[in-house]
């Protein structure tokens, strides 16, 4: 259960701290959606209050952005894919949108190749671990970086640089909560010389039941260990019977590892109830309806739009409107630059990697996006944030990290989203 915070009066003091010393299995991503985040170092200040918590997701995952150099990997990738691009599309991807790095209040980092020993990380923040890589933290090690954690958060929005920003991750894969946990390990582990710890608790993460940590986890794996065998489990089919006849106007289009999730499927799942009944009447529903492994790679999703393609080809459908989520929309764009004709391509919480994924917008008739502000599934990802391309109706939701709140039907009521289409 989260406790919830009472009054303003434990932010500061370290002895103030919000600590829930127990290490946590599951996170809190299933509660209210957020609409800000804690800024700077006061996120750190409450280790189970939502908003805190998921900002320090936020800040630990752009860590990892900053360290790798991921946004100028963004960049010279867009750059040279153009080159081979058939339309050269003029679009860019804003990897991170800078009001969005001002309200977190991230400081200013540069690039690092340098790796670390945890030794030496537990030196910086004046600590001793537990010696043995375990996927759960012992519960003195998660008392004794949780009195630590403000201490050390301090130091790096005062001098952020490779070394503080190391060892505000060691002391954060003993967090009492599992989504903070696993956010520190998807940073930490391409900056440490012995990554087990942090691959143990990727592993353990992907099998959360939690959908907010078991994604952040299940990408921030597949970078890294992409035939790890916990992966696997994330691939089945849990195809769902449905007795609906064949419509012609519409389809959902899931993303990665979201093949068995039971939200798009029809006739049963909450979203394409919600679309069904409130959006277009003639949504897919038949029991043939696309699926695609939701493998996490390139040549999934290329193999994914070649089946989306045939599929539609055997339909003779021309033109349908697509609602996809995640790298569903990414599917779609393969789809259309293989021919497929479609009428509106709704992307929901899409990754952008421009322009490897781009829509062929001769192709398209109209291309919305919609999504949240520091979205901690594509900061996993490594992803863009936002599309900046004429073509694309891109809206920013009031609504903070959160990449499963796009596919919410609540959302869609509370922000109105059917007329952002």
């Amino acid at each position: 259960m989260v406790r919830k915070r009472k009054s303003g009066r434990d932010k500061g003091r370290p002895n103030k701290i919000r600590t829930g010393l127990r290490p946590g299995r599951a996170g809190i991503s299933d509660s209210r959606p957020l609409d800000k985040p804690i800024p700077g170092p006061q996120a750190f200040t409450n280790l189970v209050e939502p908003t805190h918590v998921h900002s320090q997701a936020a800040t630990l995952l752009l860590i990892g952005f900053h360290l790798r150099g991921d946004a100028a990997a963004i960049g010279a990738r867009a750059q040279a894919a153009r080159e081979f691009m058939q339309l050269r599309p003029d679009g860019v991807a804003e990897t991170l949108p800078r009001d969005d790095v001002v309200e977190l209040g991230f400081p200013r980092m540069q690039t690092s190749a340098a790796r670390f020993l945890p030794s030496a990380l537990e030196n910086a923040a004046g600590l001793r671990f537990t010696a043995r890589p375990a996927p759960l933290p012992v519960r003195a090690d998660v008392g004794a970086a949780s009195g630590r954690l403000v201490g050390v958060a301090n130091a790096f929005y005062q001098n952020a640089n490779p070394e503080t920003a190391a060892t505000l991750l060691e002391v954060s894969l003993r967090h009492p909560n599992q989504l903070v946990r696993v956010a520190a390990a998807a940073s930490y582990v391409e900056i440490v010389a012995d990554p087990v710890r942090s691959t143990l608790i990727l592993e353990h993460g992907v099998r959360s039941g939690d959908r907010m940590v078991r994604a952040v986890a299940a990408h921030a794996l597949a970078h890294v260990d992409p035939r790890n065998r916990v992966l696997a489990s994330l691939l089945s089919s849990n195809k769902r019977p449905s007795l609906r006849r064949p419509s012609r106007t519409s389809a959902i289009v899931h993303g990665t590892w979201a093949r068995a999730s039971s939200w798009w499927q029809p006739d049963s799942g909450e979203f394409w109830k919600y679309l069904h009944d409130n959006v277009d009447p003639d949504l897919y529903g038949a029991a043939d309806r696309f699926e695609w492994s939701g493998g996490y790679s390139d040549v999934a999703r290329a193999l994914a739009g070649n089946d989306f393609r045939e599929w539609v080809g055997h339909k003779a459908f021309d033109g349908l409107d697509l609602f996809t989520h995640s790298h569903g929309g990414s599917v779609a764009m393969l789809a259309s630059q293989g021919g497929t004709r479609v009428g509106k391509l709704v992307m929901l919480s899409c990754p952008v990697h421009w322009p490897k994924y781009a829509p062929n917008f001769t192709q398209v008739s109209k291309v919305v996006s919609v999504r949240v502000r520091m979205d901690l599934v594509i900061l996993a990802d490594r992803g863009g944030q936002r599309f900046q391309d004429n073509h694309i109706d891109e809206h920013v939701l009031p609504i903070w990290f959160d990449h499963f709140a796009t596919h919410d039907p609540h959302t869609w009521d509370r922000y109105r989203v059917r007329s952002m289409l």
